[in-house]
């Protein structure tokens, strides 16, 4: 029997799709990326956007109108509650785990295939920030994280199918252990993966400002930590950060960036931009575009402010009108592709450490630690791999690489 699984939104949901894809393959279930052919839906929707919130809901109409089994959770389910009818079956947040006991096992699978050369883990869920934009709180819950125990079980599971990077995700990793009896704390549990395992790397999924501290930036020297950091800014005006309920200004956010550049140079680090915020001024949005050109971004995931039910920015007046945020936004992606170019460019004529993923266009497609995407003329297969490469030109976007032992 043939299951799709169709997954909107963060990299929580994409952990948790990826867990139940394993599960159900050890229960004899084919997966397939094509919906057409699969038997069996399963959605994972968001609603962080009034867009993810859209195609979730457009998703869920094409199951019912294609009269597919679906089992349908995540956040869209939250905030609307489809109607259940006999092939369509829902699950909040907190029974979503669920789903997979509504499908009885086949035959049992000893082995697994890799489909992927990347696992993402979820550590923790829930957040108790309340960023006055922000519905995920009221559809993810409090602070909950998993016993570093489970986590160290699950990437066994996955190194054992030769899984060769583990990404750690959570609503806000920064807040792991807080809720566990014994206090451990997102540092600690690094700490453990490092001394218990071997074989893989370790890429870190966004993690906020206030969060990082000295310890944490002693730690992410080991060379098994990727040297890639998403560190979300979300604005420039200190104005609009107080607005916005985040726990930090512009001066302490800059100091913390240019603390960690200063002892890795070369580390990438990605940040994520709200504009046309309730009361967002010129004056404002110049300050983010001040603070974003003088800090040394390698990319920019910008996005349009959206009104969320349930968040305190809902109430706000002073709407911005959609023409100023679309504007906005497209000078802003410009200048990310800018910054992206100018890091990439660094790199012409060095070494990186590469995974390779599949082949594509002729050229084996690979991630960097430093989360530059390299395309690799190779007569040999070396999918799965994870090698040493030299960057010999590049584009706006990407490097294009040779094997250090092909040269």
């Amino acid at each position: 029997m043939k299951v799709c699984f169709i997954t909107y939104g963060c990299k929580v949901n994409q952990a948790e799709s990826q867990r139940w894809e394993k599960r159900l393959r050890l229960r004899g279930y084919t997966i397939t990326t094509n919906p057409e052919e699969a038997e069996i839906w399963i959605i994972n929707t968001c609603a962080v956007t009034h867009k993810a919130e859209v195609q979730s809901r457009q998703i869920i109409n094409k199951a019912k109108k294609l009269g597919k089994k679906a089992f349908v959770t995540g956040c869209y389910v939250e905030l609307c509650r489809p109607k259940e009818s006999e092939n369509l079956k829902v699950f909040l947040n907190s029974e979503k785990d669920n789903i997979i006991n509504n499908l009885k096992p086949l035959d049992k699978t000893e082995t697994l295939n890799i489909l992927r050369h990347r696992a993402i883990i979820k550590i923790q869920d829930g957040c108790n920030q309340y960023c006055s934009y922000c519905i995920v709180p009221y559809l993810r819950g409090k602070p909950r994280s998993y016993r570093f125990e489970e986590i160290l079980k699950e990437i066994n599971d996955y190194t054992a199918m030769g899984i060769k990077e583990i990404v750690l995700s959570g609503i806000n990793i920064g807040l792991y252990g807080k809720d566990l009896e014994n206090k451990m704390s997102l540092n600690g549990l690094l700490k453990i993966i490092l001394k218990k395992t071997s074989g893989f790397r370790i890429r870190l999924s966004s993690i906020e400002v206030n969060h990082i501290d000295d310890e944490f930036v002693e730690i992410i020297s080991d060379h098994r930590i990727c040297k890639h950091l998403h560190i979300p800014l979300q604005h420039g005006s200190d104005r609009i950060l107080k607005l916005m309920n985040r726990p930090y200004d512009s001066t302490q956010f800059c100091g913390i960036i240019e603390k960690i550049l200063k002892k890795y140079p070369k580390l990438s680090i990605g940040t994520d931009i709200i504009v046309g915020f309730p009361s967002e001024t010129e004056e404002d949005f110049k300050k983010t575009l001040e603070l974003i050109e003088k800090t040394e971004f390698s990319y920019l995931h910008v996005f349009s402010y959206s009104k969320r039910p349930f968040t305190k920015a809902s109430t706000m007046c002073e709407d911005i009108p959609d023409n100023i945020k679309k504007e906005r936004a497209s000078y802003l992606i410009e200048v990310g592709k800018k910054k992206k170019s100018e890091y990439i460019k660094k790199f012409v004529g060095s070494e990186l450490e590469v995974i390779v993923e599949n082949k594509k266009n002729g050229f084996f497609s690979a991630t960097s630690d430093n989360y530059i995407k390299c395309f690799i003329d190779s007569k040999e297969s070396i999918t799965g791999n994870i090698l040493r490469v030299i960057v010999n030109y590049v584009d706006e976007a990407h490097a294009f690489a040779s094997l250090i032992n092909d040269i």
